[in-house]
């Protein structure tokens, strides 16, 4: 057996990754495959479309696998559905030469990686929009932000002052 310097770069790439730069990985390695399973389906490479089609039915499964339902709660159950729909249209695709079924997957993959990249780039605190993905709710939410902001800083009482102290008043 022969030592393959790339291969060996790739493993150590896995088990040296954190374990979000891991499920980046498995998602980009999906919509690899799906995208050559694909192509080999419309070149007609039959056992191509069918070892692609595998890949990405195996990194699906492994993604279902490793979802924590105690902690992701909803999230988890409607990923585990997403998974599951994913795997049924790539099968579906392979039995029936249906490349419409790849597509679906692959640009469900590209949303899902797009998306748990902008979280792990950029974590924020619960509620607060994506700049990213989100620019309208985020533009909306600094706006609102802003303006509570303004009002906490500018709030005068009935007698005048601000925030309860008195108005300080020069002469000249």
């Amino acid at each position: 057996m022969t030592n393959n310097p790339y291969k060996q770069y790739q493993k150590t790439q896995v088990i040296t990754a954190s374990r979000e730069k891991v499920l980046l990985m498995l998602y980009e390695g999906a919509i690899r495959f799906t995208k050559q399973g694909h192509a080999a389906m419309l070149d007609k490479k039959i056992a191509e479309k069918g070892r692609c089609i595998s890949k990405a039915t195996a990194i699906l499964s492994e993604l279902m696998a490793t979802l924590d339902f105690k902690v992701g709660g909803q999230l988890a159950v409607d990923l585990e559905n997403l998974y599951v729909f994913m795997i049924d249209k790539l099968i579906e695709g392979n039995i029936h030469n249906k490349p419409e079924c790849l597509e679906t997957v692959e640009k469900l993959l590209v949303t899902l990686h797009t998306a748990w990249k902008d979280v792990i780039e950029n974590p924020r605190a619960d509620g607060i929009p994506s700049p990213k993905l989100q620019p309208e709710e985020f533009k909306m939410y600094m706006e609102q932000q802003s303006a509570e902001d303004g009002e906490k800083s500018g709030k005068k009482d009935q007698a005048g002052t601000a925030q309860g102290r008195p108005e300080l008043k020069i002469r000249a």
